[in-house]
């Protein structure tokens, strides 16, 4: 035991003290906080023109308060930002539809307001539905300020453009690919190529015969896994505080900032937790794929490792690893994008996608909680099948320095490990 446990901090240690853990880190956690910050980080670098610098509204008033649009504007344009984002017009011409949604130059939202004050109804014709909650929280508010007897809440009806495309999908689905993909494709790859490069290390300089001399191979084995699965986690913890530190940035800007209104996101992060009001448990289901699923990439990381010889052995050894992690980091990022979440569930079941797929599909609500975890159990199987197979492979691939082709020496090593098995078995029973 006090040898497995010198192996698996000598692992750790030997992972967090490289300078390229180091500059990793530093590179995740600018690309981290860039992703996350992406709204605030575009308005930096868009081009004026492109920048919204007002909302125009025309108010077609049909009820006995005609300041109403001046209230209204008076109460949504704050005043320490010193201009009117929001610019009212009181219309006096009937609203005309078709002419709204065709002219580029017409206004951005027009209200038409009818129906006795104490109960209106307000239909809105928004080009920017983004601000359409805001209004309608202001001009409940507002018409609760004009204490009215026999009030009641006004009746909101609210109409978008024939072609319109709900931008907020769209935000979703780009702000769920982002956030769960790449920590979760980063942990997963960083870990098997840690795992890969560490045994090719020892087998390369012939440390391996040293240690092998010393510990069982199994135990060797089982002690590389332990070592890549702590490293996963430290990882994991770091990422979850740039993630911290992102949000927190954000919002020192938006403080800061007099030129975002009230009520727009200002970082994903906020986007998100708005979106997924149970996102620690998405967060949980998130973390035990990661576990999971890290350890058995890591098995079949190590399986690799041990057959290979040299540095060039094993990439190729580990390139259809790579694929199916790429073809799952795919699934999550372009199924949802043309309707194919029923493609993306069915994939989460598949344990050489699970880890990635799985929690961007429970996430999205392409899966239940219940389906998630039937994933997650059959991920478990997965990896206790898979380190049944790989283990007595393992032990004797460690040891061999063939230079086979690929697919002879996989057959080859496979071959030796279960007619050993066999023979060892027959010896017992005998």
């Amino acid at each position: 035991m006090k040898k497995f446990k010198f192996l698996i901090k000598y692992g750790v240690k030997k992972r967090i003290l490289r300078k390229s853990f180091l500059i990793a880190n530093l590179v995740i956690a600018v690309l981290f906080v860039a992703i996350v910050n992406l709204p605030t980080i575009i308005g930096w670098f868009g081009n004026d023109d492109e920048q919204i610098t007002n909302v125009n509204v025309d108010v077609y008033n049909q009820t006995a308060m005609l300041t109403f649009g001046e209230d209204l504007g008076n109460a949504l344009n704050l005043p320490y930002e010193g201009y009117e984002f929001f610019v009212f017009e009181d219309m006096t011409q009937s609203f005309d539809e078709d002419a709204f949604w065709e002219a580029e130059d017409a206004s951005d939202v027009s209200l038409i307001i009818s129906g006795d004050l104490s109960n209106p109804e307000i239909a809105i014709y928004s080009k920017l539905p983004e601000y359409n909650q805001m209004m309608m929280n202001q001009i409940e508010i507002l018409i609760i300020n004009y204490q009215i007897a026999g009030y009641q809440s006004p009746m909101f009806e609210t109409i978008m453009a024939p072609d319109y495309e709900d931008p907020e999908n769209e935000a979703a689905i780009s702000s769920l690919m982002s956030l769960l993909v790449i920590p979760l494709f980063i942990l997963i790859t960083m870990a098997t190529q840690f795992v890969g490069v560490d045994i090719i290390e020892e087998k390369s300089t012939k440390a391996i015969e040293t240690i092998i001399a010393s510990v069982p191979a199994k135990l060797h084995f089982l002690s590389k896994i332990a070592s890549s699965i702590l490293f996963v986690l430290i990882q994991g913890a770091l990422i979850l505080v740039y993630g911290g530190i992102a949000a927190l940035l954000g919002n020192l800007n938006a403080a800061s900032s007099a030129v975002v209104p009230t009520g727009i996101d200002v970082h994903l992060l906020k986007f998100l937790g708005e979106l997924l009001p149970n996102w620690p448990v998405v967060l949980i289901i998130a973390l035990l794929f990661v576990i999971v699923g890290t350890l058995f990439y890591l098995v079949i990381a190590a399986l690799f490792a041990s057959m290979a010889v040299t540095q060039e052995d094993y990439q190729q050894f580990q390139s259809p690893l790579m694929l199916m992690l790429l073809g799952g980091f795919y699934i999550t990022i372009f199924a949802p994008m043309v309707g194919g979440e029923g493609f993306m569930k069915i994939m989460a079941f598949v344990p050489i996608f699970t880890p990635i797929v799985a929690p961007v599909a429970f996430a999205s609500g392409a899966m239940s909680l219940l389906e998630a975890l039937i994933a997650l159990v059959i991920m478990v199987l997965a990896l206790i099948a898979a380190l049944y197979i790989v283990s007595p492979v393992y032990k004797i691939a460690i040891l061999s320095y063939d230079q086979t082709k690929f697919m002879k020496r996989i057959k080859s090593y496979f071959k030796k490990a279960f007619t050993k098995n066999k023979k060892e078995d027959i010896k017992i029973n005998e």
